[in-house]
């Protein structure tokens, strides 16, 4: 029971540090929408980005795959996860504050550097812990993959600060970073930690996944390379992208199909409500894989993903759409989140919040084709991006209550 409520705080933890997100969001779009002279946007936006990955995703993540592994090893064990989740919080805020002030400069690229270091320890911890799992265990290949992939994530913004601090930036590079690193947190570390989540949930007379797993693990690599399209790739190099792409929405499509029944079974338990957000997970993530995979024709891609408006909809339906509602989800349906009417409240005004995101960015996106300008969309942003810090911050509030409701 301990352990549990450490996990509880831990959790708790991560829906603030989400509301912390969700305010650099809304002050970034109160800047586009008003007049607010105080900070640097591209600050801000730094701060915001590195924060959401770091504070909230990665954190929670950290959380929950030391929650599995908990079980199978002594409590002197359980307590470097608890030293690498905190050193983890620690050089989050220290990016979170140190790049609000100044950008990319020493501090923050310091704080950048220590968040792989605290990567590669976690890695080697969970995996050098792993072999005390009974063998087959069904989450465990999900899991090494996930913090492995974290560790060539950090290539990324590795080689950017190095440009930074020496100056020698090019476009080109610089792009080719950025997208490198969010390829392989969205589409692996944060993927494969999720799976690990999912699978040790699911019943043990489930379908094996293992096939799915490795066409995944396979394909993780060459993918990012539909991140890079308008370098010009060789021919050869373009028809391996499109096999690979082709292979994961065939693995999406396969999981999608061997977890219908439970999907159905789902619908009668008594807290179903909770099933909508690990719904809206699944849709998002089915669109997302939709996209990727139209992505495939260069001159629809660069004319699409050019727009800013499309990307950061394409971002943020990866970042809130799927992984966000399903942490959320995920928590409720685990009790580490006490489902009190509040927190319901809260829970489900940011899901709302997230729909009328997409939905205005998508209006916006849309419109930019034609070139014609939507009226108050910069408000209508700071509005919903406000609704996201009021719910996310009442959902953190909420768990500071006692009482709970039975789900």
């Amino acid at each position: 029971m301990e352990q549990i409520q450490s996990y509880r705080k831990w959790i708790l933890w991560g829906i603030f540090n989400l509301s912390l997100v969700a305010l650099f969001g809304a002050l970034m779009r109160y800047k586009i929408a008003f007049d607010f002279p105080f900070f640097h946007q591209k600050n801000l936006l730094h701060a915001h980005s590195h924060f959401a990955f770091a504070g909230w995703i990665t954190h929670v993540l950290y959380s929950g795959l030391a929650m599995l592994i908990a079980p199978y090893i002594s409590s002197q064990q359980r307590k470097r996860y608890t030293f690498t989740v905190i050193f983890n919080l620690i050089v989050a805020y220290g990016m979170l504050i140190s790049f609000t002030i100044q950008g990319y400069k020493a501090v923050s690229i310091t704080f950048s550097t220590l968040s792989i270091v605290v990567a590669i320890l976690f890695a080697y911890i969970f995996i050098k812990d792993s072999k005390q799992l009974p063998k087959n265990t069904s989450f465990k290949p999900w899991a090494i993959a996930g913090v492995l992939v974290n560790i060539i994530a950090a290539l990324g913004p590795l080689y950017l600060a190095y440009m930074m601090a020496t100056k020698t930036i090019t476009h080109n590079y610089y792009l080719g970073s950025i997208y490198y690193y969010l390829h392989f947190q969205y589409n692996g570390w944060f993927f494969f930690a999720s799976m690990a989540l999912i699978v040790a949930w699911l019943p043990s007379d489930f379908p094996d996944l293992k096939k799915y797993f490795n066409l995944f693990a396979i394909t993780v690599i060459p993918t990012y390379l539909l991140s890079i399209l308008w370098a010009k790739l060789p021919v050869w190099l373009y028809v391996i992208t499109v096999i690979m792409t082709f292979i994961q929405m065939y693995a999406w499509l396969g999981i999608l199909y061997k977890s219908f029944p439970i999907i159905i079974q789902f619908r009668h338990n008594k807290n179903a409500w909770i099933n909508i957000f690990f719904y809206g997970a699944t849709f998002a993530m089915t669109i997302k894989f939709i996209l990727q995979t139209i992505s495939i024709i260069p001159s629809l891609s660069h004319l699409v993903f050019g727009l800013r408006s499309i990307v950061i909809a394409y971002i943020h339906l990866i970042l809130l759409g799927v992984y966000s509602l399903f942490i959320i989800g995920y928590a409720f349906q685990n009790r580490l989140l006490r489902a009190t009417p509040l927190a319901k409240f809260a829970a489900f005004a940011f899901l709302l919040g997230v729909v009328l995101n997409e939905a205005v960015l998508g209006i916006q996106g849309m419109a930019a084709f034609t070139y014609t300008l939507v009226p108050f969309s910069n408000e209508a942003l700071f509005v919903v991006a406000s609704l996201l810090f009021l719910s996310a911050f009442t959902l953190a509030l909420s768990q500071i209550w006692k009482r709970e409701v039975k789900q």
